[in-house]
């Protein structure tokens, strides 16, 4: 087969369509290129290395200690292991972000857009290694549909419930509180890797005659799934931007921001009759002050948030002037 150059070529379409679809929940304040392919290229290349080292070495004692193929060496080999090894690894990239980027790391939203990053790097490479075993173009086929349509988008799921346990310990001052939130996002991505790979096992145990079948209802739950989360996400990423928008920028009137700019911020699509690109930037810069305001609130002065808050207030006052005398021109 000559799938050795098209396939990493015709995986890049799905996995663009993921990484916008994941952008969408952050609407007012883009993380940053170099960070977001940070992430991406730690899964796809650490991780995927460390998740096949890791693997072939747990399947040696497995494969001492438990009956070759039996359903609970298949769980353990297919299901267990693989949750584990792969979540931890690909959690691994926003715990560094979390860590050594604390400063534009803000709360469970940007843990969800640096998981879900990892988990889209991870699924490239390994969904370009399983196409690459394929021994027709039939075959080919049959696994790039599985692959990126029928379990599309589930790598990124998973590790986004990783971020959201780094986003909410963010704020966290104690320890256990902080150790509590990151562990119980963990978990929860093994949980739901392992459910799904621990489904797929018991579909194929079924019979060929119900595989099928099987694969069908399973990938209805897993898009049901997907669709409830992400419109949930959606919605309480819009709920809450616009809560701290309207709390922590109303002391900025009328002094750095006109009543106006500051109602139309709260709800962005009153945001009319403004260029685009200097509408971006007022939405951008204001997300930014009410993000370390609030920083500064639940952390004090780390990272000298009052020096930054400062510098968002000038570039805030020097925008709404231009806007409103635009306006008025």
């Amino acid at each position: 087969m000559d799938a050795i150059l098209i396939t990493p070529l015709v995986l890049i379409i799905p996995t663009a369509f993921y990484i916008w679809l994941i952008l969408q929940i952050d609407r007012y304040e883009r993380e940053p290129i170099l960070y977001l392919s940070m992430a991406f290229i730690w899964g796809a290349i650490p991780g995927v290395m460390g998740a096949v080292i890791l693997q072939s070495l747990f399947s040696i004692p497995l494969a001492s200690s438990l009956e070759q193929g039996s359903l609970v060496a298949e769980l353990m080999d297919g299901s267990l292991s693989p949750a584990v090894t792969e979540e931890v690894l690909k959690g691994l990239a926003v715990a560094m972000i979390a860590i050594s980027f604390r400063r534009e790391f803000d709360g469970w939203i940007d843990g969800i857009i640096y998981g879900a990053m990892a988990g889209f790097g991870f699924a490239y490479v390994e969904n370009i290694l399983y196409l690459w075993g394929t021994e027709t173009w039939e075959e080919w086929w049959t696994v790039l549909l599985l692959r990126t349509v029928v379990f599309g988008g589930l790598h990124g799921l998973w590790t986004a419930l990783t971020g959201i346990g780094f986003g909410l310990a963010r704020y966290q001052r104690r320890t256990w509180q902080r150790v509590l939130c990151v562990s119980g996002g963990l978990l929860l991505a093994i949980a739901g890797h392992m459910i799904h790979n621990g489904a797929l096992t018991l579909a194929a145990r079924a019979g060929e005659e119900n595989t099928g079948v099987g694969y069908i209802l399973i990938a209805l739950l897993n898009y049901g799934s997907l669709v409830l989360l992400m419109g949930l996400l959606w919605w309480l990423s819009l709920w809450v931007s616009q809560r701290t928008l309207a709390f922590y920028l109303k002391d900025e009137v009328p002094h750095h921001l006109s009543p106006r700019l500051y109602a139309a911020i709260c709800q962005p699509r009153t945001l009319v009759g403004i260029p685009k690109q200097q509408k971006r930037t007022l939405l951008h810069v204001a997300s930014e002050l009410a993000q370390k305001k609030l920083q500064r609130q639940k952390m004090g002065e780390e990272s000298n948030n009052s020096q930054i808050i400062a510098e968002y207030q000038r570039q805030l006052a020097s925008l709404s002037q231009a806007i409103e005398g635009m306006r008025s021109a």
